[in-house]
């Protein structure tokens, strides 16, 4: 029984730390878009465009 407690207690720790990763690189990923600027009088695609851009950096 304790076996599997410590067991699952490492697969929690495990997806606290891929969690914490990924809400890291999703705010950088926040921080990116924020920093692109909408077209005063553009259209829609030039935005999709930039977002495009910004998603594959």
């Amino acid at each position: 029984m304790e076996n599997n407690d410590a067991s699952e207690k490492e697969q929690l720790t495990a997806e606290i730390k891929r969690l914490t990763l990924e809400n890291e690189r999703l705010k950088q990923e926040i921080a990116k878009l924020r920093g692109v600027t909408r077209p005063s009088s553009g259209s829609m695609d030039s935005m999709s465009t930039k977002l495009k851009e910004a998603l594959r950096e």
